[in-house]
């Protein structure tokens, strides 16, 4: 795991955050529509943490800056 899937994962976890209180507000007002914007806004988090994570279990890291082949 680098640098960069740590950042991932926090910025999805401040996400989840953000999710879970826009959903218990919307709850409390009884707005069913911000409930379900809440509950996508969620899914969406849930499925970014999941390709962060197959990510780091394939060892995949395709954000190379400068690919060097071997001019021979």
């Amino acid at each position: 795991m680098n640098i960069k899937h740590i950042i991932k994962l926090t910025s999805q976890a401040l996400a989840a955050g953000g999710a879970v209180r826009a959903f218990t507000k919307a709850r409390r007002e009884g707005d069913t529509l911000k409930m379900v914007d809440a509950g996508l806004a969620a899914a969406s988090v849930a499925v970014a943490i999941a390709v962060v994570v197959r990510e780091v279990r394939q060892g995949e890291d395709h954000s190379r800056i400068v690919e060097l082949e071997d001019a021979s």
